[in-house]
This record gives C-alpha cells, sequence and structure tokens, in this order.
C-alpha cells in the first residue's frame, strides 16, 4: 500500500552563501560529491564506484583514487560541514531570526534582507523497499527559488514559492548496506520576489517521501465530485487511474468506497506493463450527508485495489453563482469571508496543521463561513483545516501568466486540492494590471481551460481592480464564471462596480475584497510615533500623509466595517464580502513607515488576539447571544473631548442595550446596525453594558480602570497534536485585565521549547524567544506540546 514518511525533524541549516557552491551539472554520474552526497562521518561512499572504476581513477591520479575523482569529474571532495550549519526542524521560516532593517525598499515585504540559505538532511532507505516500490520526494513549499540535490546528483528546480513539487528518486535512492542518501536544497529570495507583502524564507512547509506500489493507484487522479443533487439524491463523478510499473501485464479490479460501504465495483481489466489506465463511472446515492459549514460533513472515500489504497476527504454539495448572488446546495447562501496571507505571529510563514487550525477556528468563532487564500495556492494545512471546521475557500492562482511552468503549477495545484470539500471556488488572479486587456483574456482563457479540464464542479472568478468608471473588457470578463471585483464599496472606487451591474445586469459579480480598515489592538487614540490607529476610526489615510481630516480620501483605510456591511444590505447580488484580513501580517505596513513592521488591516492582531471590530462582524454573523464594549476604562488610553466626554461603543446582536458606570445607568438604546454609542463624562471604576432579549439579560461585557501589573497570568487558548498556544495576560491587584501594560516578561520552557513569541504591537522588532513584551495587556508565546513554561516578569 502507499505509504508516507514526514521528513521534517533534524536538518541542518546554513544562513547565507555557501563558500563553495554546488554544481548542477557534471563529467560523471552521481558524481558532485560535497555536500550533495555522505561526508566523512556518514554512512555510505561519496559515491559507489566499480572495481574498473577504481582502477582507471587511480590509474590517471598515481595510485590516489581521491585525486582521480577531482581529476576526473571535478568532484566536491568537502567531507565535513563548516560550524555555521545549525540543527532545525521544518517547517522553518529562517526569516524570523534574521534582523530587521530600515531599507525602504524592504519595508512592504517586512523589512527583512533577502539572501540564500541551505538545508541538509541524511536519510536511511531499508532495502526491503527495494524493486518493490516507486519512492517518491515531495516538497510542499519553499520560498523562494529552490535547488535541489541528492546523493551526488542535481534533482531540479523549483521556481515558485506557492506551489508544491516531487521528484521520483526509485532509482537515484540508497537502499540499506548502500548508506544514507543525502539531500540538499538551496533556496535563494534574492532572484526577484513573487508578492509584495511578507513572503518568509526557506522550506516552510512539509518534507515527505512517498512509498508507492509498483501497481498503483495514481492519488492525484483519485477524484470524486457532485453532478447534481435532487430529491434527496446526489448524482456523483468518480475518476481514477491505475499504473502498472512492472514488465507484466496486470489484471487489477479497482472498487470505491464512501465511509467504509463500496458504492462502485469495477470490472476486472489488464493493464500491460509501464502504462496506465483511467477509470470513470457515474453513480446516484441516496439521501446524502451535505457538507455545509454549518454542518461539515466530510465523507471518507477510499480507493482500492490489491496492492494498493488512497484515502481522500470528500464532501457532497453544489455550487452555483447567478445574479441573485451565491448558492449552496441549490439555497441562496450569503459568504461571511476574510482573506487571509499565510504568516503568524512569531513563526512568520513556517505554519504547521495545529497554528492553521488555530486561525481557522478563530475566524469561525467570529462567523466567518469563507477564506480566500490570498494571493496564493492554499497549503494543504489550510485545505484540511477549511474541510474539517466548514469554510468555503477561493483557492489563489498566485499571476496571470501562461508561462509553461505556470501552467504546470496550476495544473498540478488543481489536480492535488480539487477533491477537497472546502473548495468552491479557484481565483485566477488578483488584481492584474494586464486584467480586462485583450493579452489578459489570452492568458485567462489558457488558465481558466486549464482549470476546467481537470476539475468539473468549481467555480471561477478573478479579483479584479475597478475603476470608477466601470469599465470592463466584455472579452476578458467572459473567462469567468464570476467577476470578482475589489473594494466596491469603498470611495476611492466611486460607483465603479454599480455601473458595470448596471450596464451588464446578466453578468454575476461578487465582492472579493473589502474594508481594509486601520485598527491597533486596545488603542483608542490615534499616535503616529507609535504608529497605532484608533480602534473607533483612525485619521491616517491609505493614500495621503500624516494625520487627515474628516473626509480626506482613505481615511481610515479604504472603508470602514459599517460601510461594508451597509454596502452589502442594499447589494446582495455581490454575494457576500471577503474582508481584508482576518489577521494583521507582517509587511505592508500601510499607513505608516520604518519601524513599523506588520499590517494593522486585520480584524485580530498577528497573534490572533481579536481586535473590536471583530465583535461587530460576530453580532452580524453569530446567533448566539454576544455584546463587546469599547474603548478601555484607563483615562490614558482614551481621547477625551473639550467637555471631558469619551465616545462609548457597543457591539450586539440583542435588542436593546444599557450602559453603566459605576452601576449609574445612562439609560437604553436600541441597536442600530448591531451597534450603539453614548458619550458620557469619564469616571473611573466600572464601565459595564447589558444585553436584553425580550426584557431578559442575555449577555454582559465590562471593563475597568485598572490598576498596576500585579502578575501575568497564563491560559492554554489553543493545544494542537504539536504545539500549545499560550496567552499572557497582565492581571492587577484586584485581578482585573490590565489594558494598558506594556512590561516585558522572561521566559523559561522545560521539557520542550519555545518556538515563537508575538504581542501584536506593529513596531515590536522582538527577536528574542527567552523575553515576550507585552503589548496593552496582552502576549502570546508558542511552545512545543506539553512544555512546562514559566514566566517571570522583567
Amino acid at each position: 500500500m502507499t505509504k508516507k514518511e514526514i521528513l521534517n525533524n533534524n536538518w541542518l541549516f546554513h544562513y547565507g552563501e555557501l563558500e563553495r557552491q554546488p554544481l548542477k551539472t557534471t563529467k560523471k554520474a552521481a558524481s558532485l560529491g560535497g555536500l550533495t552526497a555522505p561526508l566523512a562521518n556518514e554512512v555510505g561512499n561519496r559515491l559507489p564506484i566499480s572495481a574498473g572504476g577504481t582502477h582507471f581513477l587511480k590509474l590517471i591520479a598515481q595510485g590516489d583514487e581521491e585525486q582521480g575523482l577531482l581529476n576526473l569529474a571535478g568532484t566536491d571532495l568537502t567531507d565535513k560541514l563548516a560550524d555555521e550549519w545549525e540543527n532545525t526542524d521544518l517547517p522553518h521560516d529562517w526569516n524570523r531570526k534574521v534582523p530587521y532593517v530600515n531599507n525602504p525598499e524592504k519595508l512592504m515585504s517586512g523589512s527583512k534582507p533577502d539572501a540564500v540559505g541551505y538545508y541538509r538532511k541524511t536519510f536511511k532507505l531499508s532495502d526491503s523497499e527495494l524493486n518493490k516500490t516507486k519512492t517518491i520526494l515531495h516538497f510542499d513549499g519553499v520560498m523562494r527559488m529552490a535547488d535541489i540535490w541528492l546523493n551526488g546528483m542535481y534533482l531540479g528546480h523549483n521556481n515558485s514559492g506557492y506551489n508544491s513539487f516531487s521528484f521520483d528518486i526509485t532509482e537515484m535512492a540508497r537502499y540499506g548496506a548502500e548508506g544514507e542518501n543525502v539531500v540538499l536544497v538551496r533556496a535563494d529570495t534574492t532572484t526577484g520576489a513573487e508578492g509584495w507583502w511578507y513572503e518568509g524564507a526557506g522550506i516552510y512547509r512539509s518534507v515527505w517521501l512517498e512509498y508507492k506500489p509498483l501497481i498503483s493507484i495514481d492519488s492525484d487522479d483519485c477524484y470524486i465530485y457532485t453532478k447534481s443533487l435532487s430529491n434527496n439524491k446526489a448524482v456523483l463523478g468518480i475518476e481514477l487511474s491505475v499504473k502498472n510499473d512492472t514488465n507484466e501485464l496486470q489484471v487489477v479490479a479497482p472498487k470505491v468506497s464512501l465511509d467504509g460501504k463500496k458504492i462502485i465495483q469495477f470490472d476486472e481489466t489488464e493493464i500491460d506493463g509501464h502504462q496506465c489506465h483511467n477509470f470513470e463511472k457515474t453513480i446516484t446515492l441516496m439521501q446524502p450527508k451535505l457538507w455545509t459549514p454549518e454542518t461539515p460533513y466530510c465523507y471518507e472515500a477510499e480507493f482500492e485495489i490489491d496492492t494498493d489504497k488512497i484515502l481522500k476527504n470528500f464532501g457532497i454539495h453544489t455550487f452555483a453563482y447567478t445574479t441573485d448572488g451565491f448558492f449552496l446546495n441549490g439555497q441562496s447562501y450569503q459568504l461571511h469571508g476574510i482573506c487571509e496571507h499565510q504568516d503568524f505571529a512569531g513563526v512568520g510563514t513556517a505554519l504547521n496543521q495545529d497554528i492553521v487550525d488555530y486561525k481557522v477556528k478563530v475566524m469561525k468563532g467570529m462567523g466567518a463561513n469563507a477564506w480566500r487564500s490570498t494571493h496564493h495556492f492554499a497549503s494543504e494545512e489550510l485545505l484540511n483545516a477549511c474541510d474539517r471546521f466548514g469554510i468555503i475557500l477561493i483557492n489563489e492562482n498566485r499571476l496571470l501568466e501562461s508561462t509553461p511552468w505556470r501552467v504546470n503549477d496550476l495544473k498540478q495545484m488543481v489536480l492535488k486540492d480539487r477533491m477537497h470539500p472546502s473548495i468552491g471556488f479557484w481565483s485566477i488572479s488578483n488584481e492584474e494590471l494586464i486584467g480586462n486587456t485583450p493579452l489578459g483574456s489570452r492568458i485567462a482563457q489558457k488558465l481558466t481551460q486549464t482549470i476546467k479540464q481537470y476539475d468539473h464542479e468549481h467555480l471561477i472568478i478573478g479579483a479584479e481592480l475597478l475603476t470608477p468608471e466601470g469599465i470592463i473588457d466584455e472579452n476578458y470578463v467572459k473567462n469567468l464564471d464570476v467577476l470578482g471585483v475589489n473594494y466596491p464599496e469603498a470611495g476611492v472606487m466611486g460607483s465603479g462596480a454599480k455601473l458595470i451591474h448596471k450596464k451588464y445586469p446578466k453578468l454575476p459579480m461578487m465582492s472579493t475584497e473589502n474594508a481594509s480598515y486601520f485598527s491597533t489592538r486596545g488603542i483608542y487614540k490615534d499616535n503616529e510615533d507609535k504608529r497605532q490607529c484608533n480602534n473607533f476610526g483612525s485619521y491616517f489615510s491609505m493614500v495621503l500623509p500624516g494625520v487627515r481630516k474628516p473626509g480626506d480620501p482613505g481615511v481610515g483605510g479604504t472603508a470602514h466595517p459599517e460601510t461594508v456591511i451597509n454596502y452589502l444590505k442594499n447589494n446582495p447580488y455581490m454575494g457576500g464580502v471577503f474582508l481584508w484580513t482576518g489577521f494583521d501580517y507582517y509587511g505592508e505596513p500601510s499607513p505608516f513607515n520604518w519601524p513599523a513592521i506588520s499590517s494593522q488591516f486585520g480584524i485580530t492582531d498577528l497573534c490572533g488576539f481579536p481586535k473590536d471590530y471583530y465583535y461587530y462582524y460576530q453580532a452580524h454573523w453569530t446567533k448566539e447571544p454576544m455584546i463587546h464594549l469599547m474603548p478601555s476604562w484607563n483615562k490614558d488610553q482614551l481621547e477625551l473631548n473639550k467637555q471631558g466626554q469619551v465616545s462609548i461603543r457597543t457591539f450586539s446582536n440583542a435588542e436593546i442595550i444599557e450602559l453603566f458606570v459605576n452601576d449609574h445607568s445612562y439609560g437604553k438604546k436600541n441597536l442600530d446596525d448591531c451597534t450603539a454609542n453614548w458619550s458620557i463624562p469619564y469616571e473611573p471604576g466600572e464601565l459595564k453594558v447589558v444585553a436584553y432579549q425580550k426584557g431578559k439579560v442575555v449577555a454582559q461585557d465590562s471593563r475597568f480602570s485598572n490598576g498596576p501589573t500585579k502578575k501575568i497570568s497564563s491560559s492554554k487558548i489553543y493545544e494542537g497534536k504539536n504545539m500549545t498556544l499560550v496567552a499572557l495576560k497582565a492581571v492587577d491587584k484586584n485581578n482585573k485585565f490590565v489594558e494598558n501594560a506594556n512590561e516585558s516578561v522572561n521566559l523559561e520552557v522545560s521539557n520542550g521549547k519555545i518556538i515563537g513569541t508575538g504581542n501584536g504591537n506593529p513596531i515590536d522588532q522582538n527577536m528574542d524567544n527567552n523575553k515576550v513584551n507585552l503589548f496593552n495587556g496582552l502576549a502570546l508565546v508558542i511552545v512545543s506540546k506539553n512544555s512546562d513554561l514559566r514566566i517571570h516578569l522583567n
């Protein structure tokens, strides 16, 4: 049966170019040597040499076989690693430990320098695998341009940091007594960026081996999809292929099961040696369990022959999009989506399944049911999380280019991802300058044809730039199932989206990016020196420098949350929203410059700690009674008007809200847009709001004027398979949250290690895992599972 072995542990890493860069071509087979082959302290020869070869090498070098290798093949005879190599596990983003640089050219990409890094690993293969399996070496993602060597041979090159790639190493690998296998990876971020945001660096996703039997099922060709749903029955299309890598004719009879129940038994079929056969069938399944974000039921699909078995998750559902919006399983369904890059506090882009699961659960808690993987192919970890937790995913192609390698990347990712229950859309690109041009149209046609050749179920969109005049190229748009437009609600875009809708009333349209609202967690007045934005609405602008006045272009961000929700309410044909972004992310520190190193568009900060407007969306998108109160109730954090009054805002999904200060009521208010506002005199003590539904109290929230930090409390906010995320919180002598605490905390750990830290402060450049700075009372520590974390105030 097909087996998988993760190779994430015990790598060696070297930052910077090697003194002797490995060659890619050689005069004799497998003779590159050096770090691409076993060293003096490793098991196995630099390369296997026949008796005749040994004799020849000695003849040409006065009996010195090593010198003969150097003379004949130019073999690198290096036999040890330099001291700069360090141990690391994958996934790994080397940029998290590289000092920040004050370079305007690097500001958008996270103020980190470009560089070259090397990774090296040895591994053993049992000779029981020899002549019985195909051995495939998989890389889920290397940032950015990657070159790979194995056992003295150059395997190949990969251009993009956003696709997975693989090599069949069956014949090149060493088995049993032949010695250890050596893989060397060179990752280079100096060749030109793919994104204008922080992209990370290095082997930031998993590496693994796959052992496939010689008569095997092709995993990428295993495909079940929903053709139609009606009257409690689902019509399913089923495809798979079997490859015979033996020299003899083989007879196979594949079967397919869902949740252990056989649904198809194919007839016996003969396959000649080194040939592949495709199997296809359509079946009807009665009383299917449907996949939705509310009930994300995943069938376990099993594809099996005598010698192999492939397991995949599968969801039964249909997707459609009309001028009335999005339809899931034939029912109108509003998309409450977020856009998201692939980084996180403390670890950069090196996200494992635990951190991705945490991120998805934070957004589900807000009421999100959709996710746009911007602007890159979704990782396997993200797909798995969205499948299980119930998120409809837009899987996005990196660039609108039809170069052969990019088309091949797209094809591979479609084949790999298409059966995931969570995928609803493929996006061919984002805000491309050549979109809506004749050139763009020809390229879009190629990309959409590639997707539709292999995916029979999902919708194709493009996330397009708007003009205030609503100008589009009709031929370009014909390539899309749905025209996606970014920021249709924004003032700087004028009435562009509405003009398109008016001119092309039969054209389905979708909001693919919204909001970009500036806010810094726990901040209630703008501060340019500290690069902080007021959660009530900043007066910094997207397009103009410094503090602006109300009404200036781009003030507070591209659009305020209230504007986004109001636009959706008045234009339901747009299908929903995709908020930019779920989390803050490294890079793009707009509207600021250095020393800011992260964005402030997130609905949560880099750590996933919610900002205030997280609860505005939660009030709109969830049913469980809730209420949230802002601001803090410490005078030094507040902006008082000339009368000494302060603005109060609450978000709730209840009917009526009542405000109290020290048990004095400021009256009840009905909610408008899930919001109630007050302007009251500041009085230290307790600020409290109470939510009523049908006359009964259903929720309440409080803020306190706190004293100085007395201690740091810690709580596990997510415990995964390999990592635990721990929130640190400052509390005073009355055990109240200290919302203005910014002390430094020393960290110690036993029985494990600290993997990363963060706090959400957009100018915090700490990279020391032995300490973390609180920011407005909170910080995050990521530790390995079952670690004993100890914390001490500095």
